[in-house]
């Protein structure tokens, strides 16, 4: 599966994406931002691999896409949750970028383009996207990619010993 974009590429993620996947946790304050990091390269191996085996199947958790340009990936952009009891309606984003790819205005493309194609192959009525209430650049990339704020998570999660407030973006269709 590709999608294709404005100077990039969307496919589904491989088990040879793994050493590029595991850089997309590299870099200042990603250990805020996101709450299960890989330690190690064989750490991402054993997630990678959970989510390459669910692209296979009838009714997935999540589907992850590479976002690859020219012939390097760059990161990933993810759909998960999308098997809960009483939320066939809903999915929610994630993505993450190499650290040297960040703040070059790719993210809220890929996010566009994603959002389409999940709406579409879904039929969802809504997406939906968390993270932490200080990453700013995260919620800048977000707006940009069409989502509107709902709200603020207060003390949402804990990390560290730290209570963490949270935003929550979406789009509805």
């Amino acid at each position: 599966m590709k999608l294709k974009g404005n100077g990039f590429v969307l496919r589904h993620i491989e088990m040879s994406d793994a050493k590029e996947y595991f850089e997309c946790y590299r870099g200042k304050n990603i250990r805020q931002s996101l709450l299960k990091i890989p330690k190690n390269l064989t750490e991402a191996k054993k997630e990678l691999r959970k989510k390459v085996a669910d692209l296979g199947k009838k009714n997935p958790f999540g589907e992850t896409f590479a976002i690859i340009v020219g012939e390097e990936f760059v990161g990933y952009i993810e759909l998960h949750n999308l098997n809960g009891a009483h939320a066939i309606h809903k999915g929610e984003i994630g993505y993450a970028l190499r650290p040297e790819f960040r703040g070059k205005r790719l993210a809220p493309k890929a996010i566009k383009l994603f959002t389409e194609y999940a709406f579409k192959k879904y039929k969802l009525k809504r997406i939906s996207a968390m993270g932490r209430l200080k990453n700013k650049a995260s919620s800048r990339v977000l707006e940009k990619a069409g989502y509107k704020l709902e709200g603020i998570l207060r003390k949402n999660k804990c990390v560290e010993g730290k209570y963490l407030d949270d935003f929550i973006y979406a789009k509805i269709k």
